[in-house]
């Protein structure tokens, strides 16, 4: 059996074909060169150009647009690779009508319009509302580490610092001592006493630098900093610590399609359920049925209330607490809280009694000890090692996490959904785009990026449920 063979490059050919010809209707450029289109870039605080201004004529702002969501949809990011894909590919030829811009010109349209990329995602959700593709009646909310253009080597602590400058310490008593070995000699050679002085004027100015570093850390209270990019952190990923940034998601049940994302610099979740839940009602529009699921990592009692307070329904898991002695038998989950005593029961029967009011990062309690109680109990040292007996916490507001507690374990079905509903698209956007890192530095830029990757995600999850000829059709209309 013969090989297949194509044409000859030598061979002229007659067959003259357009570049539009050349693109499949079904092709995924055609949905994004309709959506950016359909865009009014000034009301998404894309800046814009004069057309008459003296000088080169700038780019048309759509063309850069689309450039970037082509290429954040084909896991193409960076401005160099932008650069070089329109000079190569038809398909990208075709969506930017062949403008062949510089590195250095699709860079500077990001760094001009990073608030504008958060709009155009917001713009994007609620274009898949009005198509119903959204519904908004069960959210899922969670938050994922991304790594920042950081090296760990960058990253610095107080102890840290303390660590380097006793280093430094050591090697200018190397080199002290060095030199004055080298001065006993008999031949003193002057490059060798040179190239030691310099050695320690070196390691003292770079003392000097972490001396200042520490100082300033202390007057702003930090306890880390990284220099290459100041506003990412120290972050668990993974079982390991990256310096990262930390990306909050809201996907919607229906389609699994992201509803806005945010990126903090806040090491855990439990300050980020409020944000993320009023953003959500903000975009899709107050629910009173939506149920919004969120993991244990989110439990923060004010933030619980808060958003309780505002009417929304939330299912959320309780932290697992831990007896001070080690025996799960004895944590305050076992402890049952009676009403009509104002007491609490223990796992023994016993009740401790309130005792007194405390207050804690505003936060008011009162607390309930067990005294000669729990000293003539005969599983005391399993359940507490302190003196006057067993001490119980209980917030102004408990009555509201207990409630919140029953009502996701009577809806234990609907909240096992939460997993399969948020780790859809992280799962595409890290394993599938590749996007485990950002490129940019600072929260305006990742953020920006953040955008830019919830369009792509949202566009692939889109080509997926309707033909692109459809997207087409409903952008147009």
């Amino acid at each position: 059996m013969s090989d297949v063979h194509g044409f000859s490059r030598d061979q002229m050919s007659f067959q003259i074909l357009s570049l539009d010809e050349m693109i499949e209707k079904e092709n995924p450029v055609r949905a994004i060169d309709a959506f950016v289109e359909s865009l009014c870039l000034a009301e998404m605080g894309i800046k814009e150009y004069k057309k008459h201004n003296p000088g080169q004529q700038p780019y048309e702002r759509k063309d850069l647009l689309k450039l970037f969501i082509y290429g954040y949809f084909n896991k193409i990011r960076s401005s160099r690779s932008l650069e070089t894909e329109c000079k190569r590919n038809l398909e990208l030829m075709w969506l930017v009508n062949g403008i062949r811009p510089d590195h250095g010109t699709i860079s500077l349209f990001l760094k001009e319009n990073r608030k504008g990329f958060k709009k155009i995602m917001r713009t994007f959700t609620c274009l898949l509302k009005g198509w119903g593709l959204i519904d908004g009646k069960l959210i899922a909310i969670d938050g994922t580490k991304i790594r920042e253009q950081n090296s760990k080597r960058n990253y610095i602590t107080p102890n840290g610092l303390t660590k380097k400058m006793k280093y430094m310490d050591e090697k200018i008593e190397h080199y002290l001592q060095k030199l004055e070995e080298t001065a006993q000699e008999d031949e003193l050679m002057e490059e060798t006493v040179s190239s030691i002085e310099s050695k320690i004027d070196t390691y003292k100015k770079k003392k000097e630098n972490l001396t200042e570093l520490k100082k300033k850390m202390i007057e702003e209270g930090k306890n880390q900093l990284t220099t290459t990019d100041p506003e990412s952190r120290a972050m668990k990923n993974n079982g390991k610590i990256d310096v990262a940034y930390n990306m909050q998601s809201s996907v919607d049940n229906k389609h699994k399609l992201i509803v806005t994302l945010d990126v903090v610099n806040d090491v855990n979740d439990q300050s980020q359920l409020t944000p993320m839940v009023s953003e959500t009602n903000k975009i899709l529009s107050k629910n009173e049925n939506r149920i919004v699921l969120a993991d244990t990592g989110y439990y923060n009692a004010k933030e619980i209330k808060e958003c309780l307070d505002d009417g929304n329904i939330l299912y959320l898991k309780p932290q697992k607490n831990k007896s001070t002695s080690g025996d799960p038998t004895y944590s305050k989950d076992n402890f049952q809280y009676q009403k009509e005593t104002d007491t609490y029961r223990c796992p023994q029967g016993k009740e401790l009694p309130y005792k007194e009011n405390t207050s804690k990062n505003g936060m008011k309690y009162k607390r309930y000890k067990g005294g000669d109680i729990c000293l003539s109990c005969p599983v005391y040292n399993l359940c507490t090692k302190a003196k006057t007996g067993r001490n119980i916490q209980r917030w102004e507001h408990e009555e509201l996490l207990e409630k919140l507690k029953e009502d996701t374990e009577a809806n234990n079905a609907t909240y096992k959904k939460r997993s399969q509903i948020v780790e859809h698209p992280f799962g595409t956007i890290k394993r599938s785009l590749g996007y485990t890192f950002f490129l940019g530095k600072g929260l305006d830029s990742v953020n920006a990026e953040a955008a830019l990757i919830g369009v792509a995600y949202n566009f692939k999850r889109l080509t997926k449920i309707k033909k692109v000829s459809e997207i087409v059709k409903l952008l147009v209309a």
